[in-house]
């Protein structure tokens, strides 16, 4: 929903089935829509009662979901080092949403999708990652605990996760050499599960002052995922 979100989806690879706006209000984006695809328009209440909530964006369109990735498929071949994001365990589609935008806008492109984390096309995810999600490639991580020291021996990346252990490396002072990454971002409430701390090859901390101990992972990943793409010149 939305205009940016609708234009970022029309501009993507997916296959969308229709579009819908509000009777009366044109979108100068609807000049650019395939023929193919059905634009409907309908009188604000109306709509309302079909999508159930007050609707006061002006458009909306219905695309078909896509499947995840299988993770055979992760080739992380670049001419250059690269970070993917990893996100076990976020559950709040805000956070989920955030950290796809901030990716997304820091040049990454591949997201890992872990379990018990939100719905990546929820109205609300799509809506807080500004459409970002129509240009991600998003892999489905059904068992991180083998599936990420697999992914760091096959293609020799680093697997970096934040944590407050008290031998974690700052992060002011960790350097990825040139080499590509996984950045691991665990629950909103537990953080990274133990068991996968164990099998990453990087921890690191964010140094904090003032008594606090703890950010929101939205806010921690993107300070993380500046740092690392900063190192590796993107």
């Amino acid at each position: 929903e939305g205009r940016y979100c609708v234009e970022r989806l029309l501009q993507s690879d997916h296959e969308v089935h229709s579009i819908l706006v509000t009777k009366g209000k044109r979108s100068d984006i609807l000049e650019h829509v395939k023929k193919t695809i059905p634009v409907y328009s309908l009188p604000l209440s109306e709509i309302r009662k079909l999508v159930g909530f007050d609707f006061h964006r002006g458009i909306m369109a219905c695309a078909k979901r896509p499947a995840l990735n299988p993770m055979p498929s992760f080739d992380h071949k670049q001419h250059k080092p690269a970070i993917t994001i990893a996100m076990i365990g976020i559950s709040e589609r805000e956070n989920a949403g955030s950290i796809m935008r901030t990716s997304a806008a820091l040049g990454v492109q591949r997201i890992l999708l872990g379990p018990n984390t939100a719905d990546p096309f929820a109205r609300r995810t799509i809506r807080v990652s500004m459409g970002a999600v129509f240009r991600l490639k998003l892999y489905d991580l059904s068992d991180p605990v083998s599936q990420l020291p697999s992914l760091a021996e096959q293609h020799g990346l680093r697997t970096i996760v934040t944590t407050l252990a008290e031998d974690a490396t700052p992060l002011r002072d960790f350097r990825l050499a040139q080499h590509s990454g996984i950045l691991i971002a665990g629950n909103e409430a537990e953080g990274v599960a133990e068991e996968i701390q164990k099998v990453a090859t990087d921890r690191v901390i964010i140094p904090m002052q003032m008594g606090t101990n703890s950010l929101n992972v939205a806010v921690a990943t993107a300070i993380c995922l500046h740092e690392l793409t900063h190192q590796l010149g993107h």
